[in-house]
């Protein structure tokens, strides 16, 4: 039995062995493949980290471009942001427009009997006056200001003389000239005497205007005319009430612009506050008073009519007296169709005298022209200062209207001026209501025969 044990006991510890052996392999076999894995593996990471490696030198390039185009972006929106600034600024209201009918709108004769200096002055109270009321409303901004006034400035000249407002008809260019001198942006402009001349520009530029975002306010100062109401209640319609204020000239405004409801600025002794009063000669009585030695006071023409039918004009008379003396004009043929050189050469030789009204007035004959009526109308009594009183053999008592001052004028510049045709300076200067130029000028047919009653030094030049 001892035997049996010895003999087998080695044989088992080959086989312990053995399995020990195989046991070990296994472990090696299993160490080995996990360790291929991980060289596979480690293989694979490489790759993969060069290519990551790769990709992050593509995404930081792209991000370098980006980063580029960012900064050019953010300088381009920089830009746009400037230039965005600059169009809002100049698109910005930043105007007052002023749009005045001056043939309603009729400055004070106070500013206008000042020539320029008037008009610097109006200007400027026009100016401080709009400014202060725009500060109250819009405090904080700062406008520019633009005016325009259009007006007929012959007719608005005959009409001041016609009401016995002399210096200011004499000194209305000087007073134009002064108010647009004022400053850059204010401009008064003679439209002429075409039937709503004036209307027809301020309602054009009205139109373009008030459309503008730049325009913050329209003052308007037509108010005196019904006719703007439907052009006015059209832009009100069309969402512009906020932009329009009314400056009102005389103290009534007409009642259709008065129903729009619209603000008012109303500007102290700048306008006239009442319309002119310009009377028929069938209610005025005409005076002629003496002045100083060798001149002659007259209110015997148009210029001079004062109108006695209201309160208002009840102190005319005292306003005659008041009137400043005035050189006696060039003693023509009071009807200018058949002038003789006695009669163009006579300066007034007599003392004026009182010229009472006749008691019956007569009316023009419309289908026959001025000098054919009969009597035709006395060309000095209208224009001037007739010295033949009732002894005239020509008409003081017709009824004129205006195109019947227009033809007398025109007539009357056919014939020569008595001063300017011998060489001499005419006291009349460009009131002189005779002619100082030959209607044809160069062309004129009886210049070439010598028998042109122009006579005088460059009275057919151009």
């Amino acid at each position: 039995m001892n035997f049996d044990n010895q003999a087998s006991e080695p044989l088992h510890n080959f086989s312990f062995a053995s399995r020990q052996n195989s046991r070990i392999g296994l472990y090696f076999d299993q160490l080995r493949g996990e360790i291929d894995d991980i060289i596979y593996r480690e293989s694979t990471y490489r790759d993969k980290l060069s290519q990551l490696e790769s990709e992050l030198e593509v995404y930081k390039r792209a991000y370098a471009d980006l980063e580029s185009e960012r900064a050019r972006l953010q300088t381009c929106k920089q830009q746009i942001e400037r230039q965005n600034e600059e169009l809002a600024s100049q698109v910005k209201a930043n105007s007052v427009v002023v749009l005045l009918d001056g043939d309603g709108a009729i400055f004070n004769d106070q500013f206008i009997e000042k020539g320029q200096a008037g008009g610097h002055a109006a200007a400027s109270k026009l100016s401080s006056s709009i400014k202060q009321y725009i500060s109250s409303t819009e405090a904080g901004t700062e406008y520019q200001l633009w005016v325009y006034v259009f007006l007929n400035r012959r007719g608005l000249a005959d009409t001041l003389g016609r009401a016995g407002l002399l210096g200011a008809k004499h000194k209305l260019e000087d007073f134009v000239i002064g108010f647009n001198q004022a400053t850059e942006r204010f401009i008064m402009v003679d439209v002429g005497g075409a039937k709503e001349a004036a209307d027809a520009k301020i309602k054009s530029l009205l139109e373009c205007e008030i459309k503008m975002p730049q325009t913050a306010k329209i003052v308007f100062g037509g108010c005196h005319d019904n006719g703007y109401v439907t052009t006015l209640r059209s832009h009100i319609t069309a969402g512009f009430r906020d932009k329009l204020i009314l400056l009102p000239s005389y103290t009534e405004i007409a009642t259709g612009i008065s129903e729009l409801e619209l603000p008012l600025l109303d500007i102290p002794d700048l306008f006239m506050r009442e319309k002119l009063s310009v009377a028929t000669y069938s209610n005025v009585a005409t005076y002629s008073i003496s002045a100083k030695p060798g001149t002659v006071s007259s209110v015997g023409s148009p210029d001079q009519v004062i109108s006695h039918l209201s309160p208002r004009t009840t102190s005319s008379y005292s306003t005659i007296l008041r009137a400043a003396p005035r050189r006696s004009t060039p003693d023509l043929d009071s009807g200018v169709s058949s002038i003789s050189s006695d009669e163009t050469d006579e300066i007034l030789s007599r003392a004026p005298t009182v010229a009472m009204p006749p008691k019956l007035s007569r009316r023009i004959n419309p289908h026959l022209p001025l000098s054919k009526q009969k009597p035709p109308p006395c060309t000095l009594f209208y224009l001037a200062n007739c010295k033949h009183g009732a002894e005239c053999r020509y008409g003081h008592d017709y009824q004129l209207l205006a195109e019947h001052y227009d033809e007398i004028r025109e007539n009357a510049r056919k014939a020569p001026c008595p001063a300017a045709n011998k060489g001499e300076i005419c006291l009349w200067g460009k009131d002189c209501c005779y002619g100082h130029k030959c209607p044809q000028a160069t062309k004129c047919y009886f210049l070439k025969l010598g028998k042109c009653k122009f006579q005088g030094r460059d009275m057919h030049r151009d």
